[in-house]
C-alpha cells in the first residue's frame, strides 16, 4: 500500500511547479495537494481540515522563504526546518513606541520538528520564524535562519494532531531585499528538486 503524502503550499504560485514535476504519484507515494492560504490563521485551518479528513502518513509543507540577516543562506538554497515560532506575537507599547515580542513566553515557544533529524545527511536543517507581516523589523531570537508566514502554525497543528510532518523551504530572497530583487522562479525550481529528493528519501525512514 502506498504512503499518502499530503503536500501543503500557501499559494498556487508555489504549488504549480511542484505538481507539474511530481504529479499525483511519485517515488512510491500517493500525493494529495492542498493550498492553505497565507498567514497563520488560514494555514492552521487548512492543516487541521486535511489532517482530519485524510489522516495522511505525513504532511509536508513546501514553500519559498526569506533568509534572515547574517545567516549563511543563499538564494536557491533549500533546507528543512527543525523548529519554528510565531515571531510577531506580541504587543505595541505606545509608552515606548516599540513592539514588545512575546516570543520568550511559553505560549509562544518554538515548536520542534522531531521528524527532520533523520534527514540531516541529505538536507541542511535550520531554525525558522513565522510572521504574518513578512519582512517586518522584528528582533531576532538568535537561532533562526529563515522567515516565512505559515510554518509555526503548521507545526503546531501537526504536533497537536500527532501526524508526522516536515517543512521544506527554498530561499527566494534575503529579508529586507526590495521585492524586485526576489528570485522566485529560481527558488521554485530549487524547491521542486528538493521536494523530489525528499519524497525519494522518505521510504528509507519509514515515514
Amino acid at each position: 500500500m502506498k504512503t499518502l503524502v499530503a503536500i501543503l503550499t500557501a499559494t498556487e504560485l508555489e504549488q504549480k511547479p511542484l505538481r507539474d514535476r511530481l504529479g499525483d504519484s511519485f517515488a512510491g507515494c500517493d500525493l494529495s495537494w492542498h493550498i492553505g492560504g497565507m498567514g497563520a490563521g488560514a494555514t492552521a485551518a487548512a492543516t487541521l481540515c486535511l489532517v482530519r479528513d485524510l489522516r495522511p502518513g505525513i504532511v509536508i509543507q513546501a514553500g519559498i522563504a526569506g533568509a534572515l540577516p547574517r545567516k549563511r543562506l543563499a538564494v536557491g538554497d533549500t533546507v528543512l526546518i527543525g523548529s519554528d515560532y510565531q515571531a510577531d506575537l506580541g504587543a505595541w507599547r505606545p509608552e515606548t513606541g516599540k513592539f514588545e515580542p512575546f516570543s520568550a513566553l511559553p505560549e509562544a515557544s518554538a515548536t520542534v520538528c522531531p521528524y527532520a533529524e533523520p534527514f540531516r545527511e541529505h538536507f541542511r536543517i535550520v531554525g525558522a520564524r513565522s510572521a504574518n507581516s513578512a519582512c517586518s523589523p522584528l528582533p531576532l531570537r538568535g537561532g533562526e535562519a529563515l522567515e516565512s508566514m505559515e510554518g509555526a502554525a503548521f507545526f503546531s497543528v501537526c504536533r497537536a494532531e500527532k501526524v508526522p510532518f516536515l517543512q521544506v523551504r527554498s530561499v527566494s530572497n534575503r529579508v529586507g531585499d526590495p521585492r524586485g530583487e526576489w528570485r522566485i522562479p529560481e527558488a521554485l525550481e530549487a524547491l521542486s528538486e528538493a521536494l523530489a529528493r525528499l519524497l525519494e528519501t522518505l521510504p528509507v525512514y519509514n515515514l
